[in-house]
């Protein structure tokens, strides 16, 4: 019996659910889940206070009282979530003579493919462009003089250099002289390294030889004995190949209100109709976020390699 128009419709239909549920299902490496912060947000806009903006602890004298001290909108990032999506279509007349080849190439892995891709160069490019963009505080989130609330001190999280032991352990010791926004110590380290997986060789070799990287020495390589780290590598990093120079970062994972964020209004979802009085089969991926660095100069040291 021949196949109508109507069981083709019904079929896509059917096909087209199961296999875009089937590929959001599949697993797949995720590079940007490792160095942000997945944060929901219901509102389109949300904003983030910066760590530490209150002042300093105080003795109270007896029977006196304490100064009253409050969270105050000072260096507020706000992060704006909007609508990401890519658009497929597919002819009555290619599903009537191939149905499931086309709704799997059209409808499944390559469109969760393109989306992923999107979000990865985003979340990437924080970083990446972290050097030139300016942040809360009104200068670049990664620089050298971040100024606080109530201090005449400034923070800085900009290393120089390439990934060597010497720069890597100024780098490590950058940690040591953040201050919160009253001027006080405040407690962070790093955790991982960030790099492209082209550094990766250099960066094993710099934290896990028994000897001093790169010298004629017997020097004991001590690198990561001191505020140990690990290896975080996205292939989304810039990296040029000519000159092999590729920015790195060291990263304070254990700070959830500073660094990159990921805020998510509605997870990837997809959208499907008929149009031409059923000629065409048109589909919508579609996903609502918005990304950012918050709470500038903590968090995160970087260099922009050379």
């Amino acid at each position: 019996m021949a196949t109508r128009i109507s069981d083709i419709t019904r079929l896509t239909q059917a096909g087209v659910d199961m296999v875009f549920n089937r590929a959001a299902k599949m697993p797949r490496r995720k590079y940007y889940a490792q160095i942000v912060t997945e944060v929901q947000q219901k509102r389109r806009i949300g904003s983030y206070n910066t760590v530490g903006n209150i002042g300093p602890a105080t003795e109270k004298p007896e029977a006196d009282t304490l100064t009253y001290d409050r969270i105050q909108h000072y260096l507020e990032t706000n992060i704006t979530s909007r609508t990401v999506g890519k658009a497929v279509e597919a002819s009555l007349e290619s599903l009537e003579y191939d149905l499931e080849n086309v709704v799997n190439q059209t409808f499944g892995t390559p469109l969760m493919r393109v989306m992923q891709n999107f979000k990865e160069k985003e979340i990437a490019d924080l970083y990446n462009d972290a050097f030139a963009t300016t942040g809360a505080d009104g200068v670049y989130l990664i620089d050298d003089d971040h100024p606080l609330q109530n201090s005449t001190s400034v923070n800085s999280n900009l290393a120089s250099g390439a990934l060597t032991p010497d720069n890597l352990i100024t780098a490590k010791n950058m940690f040591n002289s953040i201050y919160d926004q009253a001027g006080q110590f405040f407690d962070t380290e790093p955790t991982h390294l960030l790099i492209h997986p082209n550094k990766q060789y250099t960066a094993l070799q710099i934290l896990e030889s028994s000897l001093l990287a790169f010298e004629l020495s017997n020097t004991k390589n001590v690198t990561n004995d001191v505020m140990p780290i690990r290896i975080i590598t996205n292939k989304y990093l810039d990296y040029n190949s000519s000159t092999n120079v590729s920015p790195w970062f060291l990263l304070d994972k254990m700070l959830p209100d500073a660094g990159a964020i990921l805020q998510t209004k509605r997870s990837l979802w997809l959208k499907t109709w008929w149009e031409n009085n059923n000629a065409v089969y048109r589909a919508m991926a579609l996903e609502m976020y918005g990304s950012g660095i918050v709470s500038p100069g903590y968090g995160i040291v970087g260099s922009p390699g050379s």
